[in-house]
């Protein structure tokens, strides 16, 4: 960043970066909006509740890293703007996920085990299981 250029290694790590949003944390999101919170929905709801916040802090990750992978390939060709773009993004996205995932861990996997039966959690570690 206070460089204003970006070296070959730096370029790794970007493309990293991205292939791990959208590889890793994209089946991390995945596989809560297909197992965990349709079923947690059908106990609480969704509208006004953890659901909705789950689902819309997905996507707003997802909204971020979009905007992150355009400045990275936007390095090549303008890179002082890339890389502020590239650093604000980032650091959003680390943030942001930093938030999300604390949550998860403190709020919705709680809420999963104190609403969903012994069956149904049963049922969605199987499923995780098999992905």
């Amino acid at each position: 960043m206070t460089v204003k250029r970006a070296t070959e290694a730096d370029h790794a790590v970007l493309d990293e970066t991205v292939r791990f949003f959208h590889e890793d944390l994209g089946r991390h999101f995945s596989l809560e909006e297909d197992l965990v919170l349709p079923s947690l929905e059908a106990k609480i709801g969704r509208y006004g509740t953890l659901v909705s916040v789950i689902a819309y802090e997905h996507d707003e990750i997802r909204r971020e890293i979009v905007k992150f992978q355009e400045a990275r390939e936007a390095l090549a060709s303008d890179p002082q703007a890339a890389i502020e773009e590239l650093n604000r993004h980032g650091i959003f996205t680390i943030q942001f996920l930093w938030d999300h995932f604390r949550k998860e861990r403190t709020s919705l996997f709680p809420t999963a085990r104190a609403e969903l039966s012994q069956g149904e959690l049963e049922r969605i570690g199987d499923e995780l299981g098999r992905r």
